[in-house]
């Protein structure tokens, strides 16, 4: 009887340092901070002056555009929309974020974007991440393939971050359908058409992921058969841009979800 309660006892002890052991193992994996994350953060104010401007100078180029018939183009690179959420975000739009959240900072490379933000809600305090890939489906038609969620190195369940886009699609009266592609979830968000042949809209026609940056192209036009002066797609540089159809996921050949907003 004495030799099963040591035993029982020298198990229960064990059990106890293995639940303590995960659990140590556990916050320590939703205390790290992603690398990208940790070098944004640390930049000073007065290194990001410039490119912060270079966006700002980079958003009002592309807002008058969208007031002009022709095609433009415009890319925006990591540096920039990092050092606009450095000094720009929670001095000038505080109501964009949560109490809870604070600091985000972006990563762009090909074919995917990380969006990292510090999250801080009583004893709780981690980095929070989303990584998607960002593409053109069609005209007019982005999708947003989630790829993963992360507390530190800890995955998160979806549902909040899919309920989440689905309640912006809502605010700004975008159509969203929700798909799938290799199991991941995609948001094909829908941006206004012409009504009819007479009437002018913003069409966009192209949006990639690149090392370091975000390309994005269009024009104005009557109706979907209007061919914009120089549709193919020029980069910055004024080579043509690689469409990525190889790469990109074909969207349209996925299991399509019932949810649609």
């Amino acid at each position: 009887m004495r030799k099963s309660l040591k035993i029982g006892a020298v198990i229960a002890a064990a059990s106890v340092v293995a639940i303590v052991a995960t659990l140590f193992s556990l916050f320590e994996a939703s205390q790290q901070v992603p690398d990208f994350y940790r070098a944004a953060v640390s930049s000073s104010p007065e290194e990001q002056q410039e490119a912060r401007d270079e966006f700002v100078a980079e958003t009002t180029a592309l807002a008058s555009d969208l007031h002009r018939t022709g095609r433009w183009q415009h890319v925006f690179t990591t540096e920039q929309v990092n050092a606009w959420l450095a000094l720009e975000l929670a001095e000038n739009y505080p109501e964009l974020l949560a109490g809870e959240w604070h600091d985000p900072r972006i990563e762009i490379n090909k074919h995917e974007a990380t969006i990292a933000c510090r999250y801080e809600n009583g004893s709780v305090s981690t980095v929070m991440s989303l990584s998607v890939d960002v593409y053109l489906q069609e005209p007019n038609v982005v999708a947003v393939r989630i790829r993963r969620a992360r507390a530190g190195a800890l995955p998160v369940p979806l549902g909040q971050v899919l309920d989440a886009i689905s309640h912006a699609a809502r605010e700004l009266k975008l159509r969203l359908e929700w798909r799938k592609d290799h199991g991941d979830p995609v948001a094909l968000v829908t941006f206004p058409k012409p009504q009819d042949s007479q009437s002018e809209a913003v069409w966009l026609d192209a949006i990639e992921l690149r090392a370091g940056a975000l390309y994005v192209a269009g024009g104005i036009r009557r109706d979907r058969t209007e061919r914009l002066a120089d549709t193919d797609d020029v980069d910055s540089d004024g080579a043509q841009a690689d469409d990525g159809a190889v790469d990109q996921p074909l969207v349209g050949a996925a299991t399509k979800d019932t949810r649609q907003e």
